[in-house]
């Protein structure tokens, strides 16, 4: 792990307001970078996170926790890679055997942003937390640029020349004791 590109709370929260502010795809990608920083997901965990694998607390419970309940991944393969053409390819979880999950506590703050997103902007039919703009899956692509715009909006010109938090994937270091 390279203790340069992790984020202390401040810069996090500095780069999830500079993504909040961006259209028209930003405020649906704020808790998805939050389940990074929170809880330590995978950018192929929180793509294809469901509503069904989220349990929070009830909201009078401000200071509750939650959990949520991994059970599989999509990384972006490309299209050339997969069977169906899709970009993106289910597996199961990295590191785990096929069917095996895992449980992610969810802390209050990230249970907050959880509920925002899923009162803002609902579910697809198919029960995803994240798709695009017009629906659909949400592109690689369209995350990369969001994170792109929110470092140069929220660092420093010193910070935006290190290695901080260069990939949203870095966001999640903070969260996992072996990064």
């Amino acid at each position: 792990m390279d203790r340069r590109c992790v984020v202390n709370p401040g810069q996090a929260r500095a780069l999830l307001d500079a993504v909040r502010v961006q259209q028209p795809s930003g405020p649906r990608l704020v808790a998805f970078f939050g389940l990074m920083y929170y809880a330590g997901l995978r950018p192929e965990e929180a793509v294809s996170l469901s509503t069904d694998c989220v349990s929070l607390p009830l909201p009078a419970q401000e200071d509750g926790w939650g959990e949520l309940h991994l059970r599989n991944a999509t990384p972006d393969t490309g299209r050339e890679w997969t069977d169906d053409g899709s970009p993106r390819e289910r597996r199961h979880l990295k590191h785990r055997a096929d069917g095996d999950s895992r449980i992610v506590p969810v802390h209050p703050e990230l249970a907050r942003l959880l509920r925002d997103h899923l009162a803002q902007f609902g579910t697809p039919p198919d029960g995803r937390l994240f798709s695009g703009v017009r629906g659909g899956e949400l592109a690689t692509v369209t995350y990369r640029r969001a994170w792109s715009r929110a470092r140069q909006n929220a660092l420093t010109a010193a910070e935006q020349a290190s290695p901080l938090a260069r990939r949203p994937y870095d966001l999640r270091t903070p969260a996992c004791p072996r990064g």
